[in-house]
Parts: structure tokens; C-alpha cells; sequence
């Protein structure tokens, strides 16, 4: 058969593939990743936003839970979740492995940015960072933004050095992990098992039986939403800043533990992880 009468055999060809693909990715439903222990609750949170944003025209699927960061990145990375909502510290690894972009803050539970600061109890004879070699400090747990890896960046940076004990160690900060930010505080201010605790500085800032070292940390975001590489989000975007605003939507933020909505970063949301990133120490 000649080329001229196979012609138009091929450009049918191409013009069925060309098509398929983009029904396919105009079919594509967008499924939201959440990283939690249990898939009934982050369901039952986060289908109220699912059926808000389907209402307003975009193609959402469903919640996709996943244990542990390790599997949330394969979910991304096979293309069967989108969008993730996630702390400071999980959002840089998900963006170092897929290649998520940070597109909005998150305002969880109304905050939109926080800090953390080394904390001790009131009649302490701890003054600076320094004066904490050879006693034990708190932190909540390993994988916590607020409560281990922003605080114990500033133990870094000035120098001292670290060792996991529950017992003084000469020469080095011990520390240990509580479990829980109500442990820590609770320990620091019996001061039996921690002379000094890492927590988020709004949980114990202007009580008085408590004082916060100095230098406190930088302020990063209180939780981030990151969307597919590629993905097509520019009304996503509106439609979830247009919330707060929206009768219809407050249901579904209050569901979420969102009650103030969505909102824009201050600066270029990738130079704003770029500082994220060395206030965690990576």
C-alpha cells in the first residue's frame, strides 16, 4: 500500500489517540491524600470538602488514606492521589520525592502560621541554650514539626550536642520523646523527668509558670496544601480561597477543622518551603 493512500489511515490514528487522552485527562478525578491511622476518620472529616468542590464543578474523587509518608509518596507517584494536606515537615519530603507543588496555606484549627521555642519552668536556673548541657529536655515525637524538629534546629544551631536519654549525660542535651505536648508540659513543670521541653511557643506563651528561651524559631505554615505536578488548579484554588466567604461552604470547613479557610502564602510559596526547610534543619 503507498504512503498516499496510508495517509489518512495514520492521521485518523493520531487524532483517536490525541482525543482519548484528553478524555482521559478531562475524566481524571482528582483524589485527595491523607496521611493518618485511620481511613474512617479522615474520611468522614474531609467528604464534606469532596462533595463542596464537586458541587462547584471540579472532578473530585475521593479520600485515599495511607499509614505513613513512605506510601503516600507511591499514591503520588502512581497517580492516585492529587492533593494532600499536610504539616511543614512532611510537605518538603513529598515535594523533594514527586515534585508537589505548595499552592495554599491550610489555616488548621484557625492558625495560619506558628512557631516553636525550648521552654522552662519559671524558677529555672536555665537562662540560655547552653546552660541545658548535662540536663534532659522533652520533645512530643520523632515525626512532630512544632514539637521536635523546629526546636531542636535551634539546639543545632548553636552548637550543642544531642543525645536520646531519659538520664543526664555529661556534656550533652538528653532528650527523650513524651508523646504528647500535655506530657511535656506537664513534665517540665514538675521538672522530675525534664528540666526543659520543644513545643509550638503559643502552648505555653504568657503563662506565668513558664519562660521561653531565646532565639525563638522563624515562623513557618501551619499546614499546606500540595497539588500533582501538572495538575490544572487554577480554579481549585479560587473556589477553596472563596470559602471562608461562602454560607454554603462553612459546614464543610468546620468538618475539617478549618473554621477560618484557606489562604494565600506571603511570598513565593516555593522560596517560603526554601525557608521551611532551613528552619527544619534539612
Amino acid at each position: 500500500m503507498s504512503g498516499r493512500k496510508l495517509f489518512p489511515y495514520y492521521l485518523s490514528l493520531i487524532v483517536f489517540i490525541l482525543f482519548s487522552s484528553n478524555s482521559l485527562v478531562a475524566s481524571e478525578k482528582w483524589n485527595l491524600g491523607m496521611i493518618d491511622s485511620s481511613p474512617s476518620k479522615m474520611i468522614k472529616r474531609f467528604t464534606p470538602l469532596l462533595n463542596y468542590l464537586k458541587a462547584k464543578g471540579l472532578p473530585i474523587g475521593k479520600v485515599v488514606t495511607t499509614k505513613n509518608l513512605k506510601q503516600m509518596v507511591r499514591k503520588f507517584q502512581r497517580g492516585q492521589v492529587h492533593f494532600l494536606f499536610d504539616s511543614p515537615n512532611n510537605s518538603i519530603r513529598i515535594m523533594d520525592e514527586v515534585g508537589a507543588l505548595p499552592i495554599l496555606i491550610r489555616e488548621k484549627g484557625g492558625v495560619k502560621q506558628y512557631n516553636a521555642a525550648i521552654f522552662v519552668s519559671k524558677n529555672s536556673s536555665v537562662q540560655t541554650f547552653a546552660d541545658l548541657v548535662g540536663k534532659v529536655i522533652a520533645f512530643e515525637d520523632p515525626e512532630s514539626t512544632s514539637s521536635y524538629l523546629l526546636p531542636r534546629n535551634l539546639l543545632d544551631q548553636a552548637g550543642l550536642d544531642l543525645v536520646k536519654s531519659r538520664k543526664p549525660v555529661s556534656g550533652k542535651v538528653a532528650y527523650y520523646f513524651s508523646k504528647d505536648d500535655k506530657n511535656t508540659i506537664f513534665q517540665v513543670k514538675s521538672g522530675k523527668l525534664a528540666q526543659a521541653g520543644g513545643i509550638q511557643a503559643i502552648q505555653v506563651r504568657g503563662k506565668s509558670e513558664f519562660r521561653l528561651l531565646s532565639p525563638e524559631s522563624a515562623y513557618v505554615p501551619r499546614h499546606i496544601l500540595l497539588v500533582k505536578k501538572g495538575l490544572d488548579y487554577l480554579k481549585f484554588k479560587q473556589v477553596l480561597l472563596a470559602m471562608k466567604q461562602d454560607p454554603a461552604a462553612q459546614a464543610a470547613l468546620k468538618s475539617m477543622k478549618t473554621p477560618t479557610g484557606f489562604s494565600e502564602f506571603e511570598s513565593d510559596p516555593l522560596q517560603t518551603m526554601q525557608g521551611v526547610k532551613k528552619a527544619l534543619g534539612y
